[in-house]
């Protein structure tokens, strides 16, 4: 039974831990380079009945990633966001979180200024000013 699990497919197993250590290697001993980008604030789950008012709309991240690897311009998917579901009309204090499609690759070392000031109010009805 142990050799029979061992051994069935046995060219899969030996191209996956090559593919894998390849990897690994690759993240760990690969140089990191620091950069700082800006990027805009993205209001996730907005609705419609209100406006939003952010206190900063840019916000300010230090990444590093693997040279190697990961170019500059992958860079640009990195998108800051404040998640405002929920919430009413007032004054709010989020966090900025990143949307990061490259978790292991690209790492978001600090976001300035971490949270920022959103007052929420409600729409002006159509006709009303």
């Amino acid at each position: 039974m142990l050799r029979k699990l061992l051994f069935e497919d046995i060219q899969y197993k030996v191209v996956s831990l090559i593919v894998g250590f390849l990897l690994w290697s690759a993240v760990n001993f690969g140089t990191r380079a620091s950069l700082s980008v800006e990027k805009e604030v993205e209001l996730k789950n907005a609705q419609s009945n209100y406006v939003y008012k952010l206190s900063r709309k840019k916000v300010r991240m230090k990444v590093s990633f693997v040279e190697r690897l990961v170019s500059e311009g992958a860079l640009e998917n990195l998108q800051p966001f404040v998640d405002v579901r929920g919430l009413n009309t007032g004054r709010y204090l989020l966090k900025v979180d990143v949307r990061n499609p490259y978790k292991f690759l690209v790492l978001v070392d600090k976001v300035e200024p971490e949270k920022i000031e959103v007052i929420i109010q409600e729409a002006p009805q159509r006709g009303e000013r």
